[in-house]
């Protein structure tokens, strides 16, 4: 379990690495193709949006192949397409690669999270999720430093990082047995069940703090460059966000699997509802690089128990984990793409602080239908009881 632990974390941490070392770069973008709000929505949007079109084949993939032969797919994808972006020079062809890098990493993370949530302890799921995401989190953290560099030295050699980093890690994937005991689902089977389930309730509880992420990570670049922010002031406030969304991921993990997962997710929109109001509001640099850190703490407090609940509601449910993975890789990748290339495209049209009202709203929303399924201990019990159930037969 600790060596697929140690690539599941480091699969998710590249995929993320090179999801967040776009944003201290965005201004330069946005400046050198003379690009507007929505058009960098749009290249900020894209890998999100590659996500969300390769979510359910990627499930589907997960169930029909296995894990691990999905995590190699992804990885050999991620590793072409990384180079090429960091040498394109066509707004047209950086949007394109953008796609097919967020694709990949659907691939990357279904595999990966399904590796894990089947060979995890059920009782401790909430805690290996807490890790994984955590690692995720700190490629967040090395990622806006890393775009910072880009910006100094060029985006050809940081890109082109990821190549070496992905054959490592497809060399270590290799060595590792498949899960056992996992029989393959037809898709059609897993949407039968997945509609009679609590799973739904579960992908719209992370698509919340998705979209809110999304938006952020346009709007806060964006906002802090108009008040004279370099890219490594940028790059330092999103990485010390960071530092505090991987401290809080884990022992979040641990809390929702004592208390549930209701609790931790309502402090979490709470605090990114507080942040959205912040990030539309704030004109001094001092406050927004606040907002960030309070947005950082939000999110580490909202997707762990959001992203366990899939899990849970999936096992309970009798839907393999591959669609549950694909479920998720849904509500971020359509919830980012739904903040960035919507948040981008209403900040031009509006101002900031229209998009960020927008989306707190919604988050609220989401908020009080995760509040009326009251999930604590009793459900997650239940949810283990059933799981042992399902094994035994």
């Amino acid at each position: 379990m600790r060596r697929l632990l140690i690539l599941a974390c480091a699969v998710v941490f590249l995929d993320v690495t090179f999801f967040s070392v776009l944003t201290p770069l965005l201004p330069s973008y946005k400046s050198d193709h003379g690009l507007s709000e929505g058009a960098i929505g749009v290249l900020a949007g894209a890998f999100a949006a590659g996500s969300l079109v390769m979510a359910v084949p990627g499930g589907w993939l997960v169930a029909k192949v296995g894990a691990r032969k999905t995590v190699i797919a992804g990885l050999i994808g991620i590793g072409i397409c990384s180079p090429l972006f960091g040498f394109a020079e066509s707004i047209v062809l950086l949007d394109l690669l953008r796609f097919i890098q967020g694709g990949c990493g659907a691939l990357m993370w279904a595999g990966a999270i399904s590796w894990v949530v089947i060979a995890a302890p059920t009782a401790r799921r909430g805690e290996m999720l807490g890790i994984v995401i955590a690692a995720a989190v700190v490629g967040e953290l090395l990622g806006a430093p890393l775009g910072a560099l880009a910006h100094q030295i060029g985006t050809e050699p940081v890109f082109s990082m990821v190549l070496v980093a992905a054959l490592f890690l497809i060399a270590i994937a290799v060595t590792l047995p498949e899960p056992s005991g996992v029989e393959s689902q037809p898709l059609g089977e897993a949407w039968r069940r997945i509609r009679g389930s609590d799973v739904p309730s579960g992908v719209l509880m992370l698509a919340g703090p998705s979209v809110a992420f999304g938006l952020v990570v346009v709007v806060g670049p964006l906002r802090m460059d108009d008040l004279g922010a370099s890219p490594f002031l940028i790059a330092a406030a999103f990485a010390s966000g960071s530092v505090v969304e991987a401290l809080v991921g884990p022992v979040i993990g641990r809390i929702s699997d004592r208390v549930g997962r209701t609790l931790p997710y309502l402090i979490g929109a709470g605090a990114l509802i507080l942040a959205l109001i912040g990030l539309g509001l704030f004109d001094r640099l001092p406050l927004l690089f606040a907002t960030v850190m309070v947005m950082a703490f939000g999110a580490g407090m909202a997707f762990t128990p959001a992203s366990t609940l899939v899990t849970d509601t999936a096992t309970a449910a009798g839907v393999n984990q591959g669609y549950a993975s694909g479920a998720s890789n849904v509500a971020w990748g359509g919830g980012q793409m739904i903040g960035a290339v919507g948040g981008g495209a209403l900040a031009g049209a509006a101002g900031y602080l229209l998009p960020c009202l927008v989306a707190a709203a919604m988050l609220a929303g989401v908020a009080i239908v995760a509040r009326s399924l009251g999930i604590g201990p009793p459900l997650i019990s239940e949810l283990s009881e059933e799981a042992g159930a399902a094994d035994g037969r």
